[in-house]
């Protein structure tokens, strides 16, 4: 999820908890950093999750 802290806009996994160290002055800006700092929208549920690079990379791990 993309969370807002302290006037900045900051992510937070929605699998494991962990937040990013990246802060953002504008929710647009996160968005539109998502990708660039390894962070992915995922639909889990029915509902969309913003997972981080970590978990992405374990997710991977059990695929193979």
């Amino acid at each position: 999820m993309i969370s807002k802290e302290y006037g900045n806009y900051t992510f937070i996994c929605d699998i494991c908890g962990a937040g990013s160290d990246e802060e953002f002055e504008t929710f647009q800006d996160a968005v539109d950093a998502k990708g660039d700092i390894g962070w992915k929208s995922k639909r889990m549920s029915g509902e969309w999750a913003d997972v981080c690079p970590e978990c992405i990379e374990l997710e991977g791990r059990e695929e193979s």
